[in-house]
């Protein structure tokens, strides 16, 4: 049996310490106290935040954190990233994040994480996005990208709705 993983996508200029990196690094543990895997994009911000977090969990385990990463080079990836996926492909990375994902999950972002958005829009994936983060995140929460799918994106004003939404979402499709 696969452990579910879930895709954090969000902005990659963030600094330890700000309200949305501390955001992404209680997400990230409470994902792992659960038993998931977490995969970002590897790098700063809100990639290495979740990262960081995950790794603080009592129930970490090695392999926990996977870094889907733009460049060839698997050193650039952030040092709490276990497993390290250098695809060389720059932006088109994107779409690896979002089909190795059960679930994805947005905070904040910019054009990045709107391609990542998009992609998990086209690819059926459900999304959850905080509303309380700014970005593409706060801006595309409870919306529609178009009318290609019945539901919408949903919101999380904190990490608990999040981790409603996935054991949700997760109950779901394995009664199916």
């Amino acid at each position: 049996m696969f452990r579910p993983q879930i895709a954090v996508i969000g902005s990659g200029k963030i600094n330890d310490g700000e309200p949305i990196f501390v955001i992404a690094q209680e997400l990230g543990k409470r994902l792992v106290d659960e038993g998931y895997i977490v995969i970002s994009g590897g790098l700063g911000g809100v990639m290495e935040a979740v990262s960081k977090g995950a790794k603080s969990s009592l129930s970490y385990k090695d392999g926990m954190t996977v870094g889907i990463l733009p460049s060839l080079d698997s050193n650039t990836a952030n040092e709490y990233i276990d497993v390290r996926i250098a695809t060389g492909l720059s932006f088109a990375r994107n779409q690896v994040i979002i089909a190795s994902a059960d679930v994805v999950v947005s905070i904040s972002g910019g054009a990045g994480t709107l391609s990542e958005i998009a992609f998990a829009w086209q690819l059926r994936k459900p999304i959850i996005a905080f509303s309380t983060t700014g970005g593409w995140s706060e801006e595309l929460g409870g919306r529609k990208l178009d009318d290609t799918r019945e539901d919408e994106i949903l919101i999380a004003n904190n990490v608990v709705d999040v981790m409603s939404y996935i054991a949700e979402i997760l109950q779901n499709k394995n009664s199916n």
